[in-house]
């Protein structure tokens, strides 16, 4: 355990993990509305058979009963990013790659309003939904820059990953249809933290603990 560490971070970081119990909560009920949307077919066209394939891949949803996360610090690049938790989408990469997939950027802003959507993709780490579609000619994946999945020569390098729905590494780092990349989290402070509800029903942090 690293003693006060939490102190020590940048007061917009203490700020993103006090916070980031709340927006999570705000997530995970945008997440059901999202679901709701497409099974119900409010989603119309090539984007509703998206998301409907996508969506019938997502592991199961657990319940939660308490709230916990766990977010990675990089000192030398002063990020906090969101590795884990209790609830499912703190930690597959799936939901990961749903909440940044551009096609959706108005339905979470609406959802979840634009400051904690803003927030939230700062916190949560970028993913893409590898898919069998060609990308448009004189268009990019972005994030990426790549006008294909096969140029990205950054998949040879270590700081990618390919992964299944369920968030199992893939050995042969293949780019087959049902995959996900995702970007291997960097070493450093592993803070976990601990939330409740306070006497007005609001999502507060109640507790935190750091370990290198």
């Amino acid at each position: 355990m690293i003693p006060d560490f939490f102190e020590q971070l940048p007061r917009s970081q203490r700020e993103a993990v006090d916070s980031a119990g709340y927006r999570v909560m705000r997530w995970m009920a945008a997440r059901d509305v999202l679901q709701a949307r497409v099974a119900k077919g409010r989603i119309a066209g090539p984007l509703g058979a998206f998301l409907a394939y996508w969506l019938s891949l997502a592991p199961a949803k657990g319940a939660v009963s308490d709230l916990w996360l766990s977010f990675s610090y990089t000192q030398d690049q002063a990020k906090l990013k969101l590795v884990g938790g209790s609830p499912t989408l703190a930690h597959a990469p799936l939901e990961q790659a749903l909440l940044h997939l551009p096609a959706l950027r108005s339905f979470w802003s609406q959802e979840l309003r634009l400051q904690h959507f803003v927030a939230l993709r700062t916190l949560v780490p970028q993913a893409w939904l590898m898919d069998s579609a060609q990308v448009p000619p004189g268009a990019v994946i972005q994030g990426l820059d790549a006008v294909s999945w096969e140029r990205l020569p950054q998949l040879r390098g270590q700081e990618w990953e390919i992964q299944d729905a369920k968030g199992q590494v893939l050995a042969n780092r293949s780019l087959s249809l049902d995959s996900i990349l995702t970007s291997r989290p960097a070493s450093g402070v592993v803070l976990k933290a601990w939330y409740g509800r306070n006497d007005k029903e609001q999502v507060v942090l109640r507790s935190k603990e750091a370990a290198p």
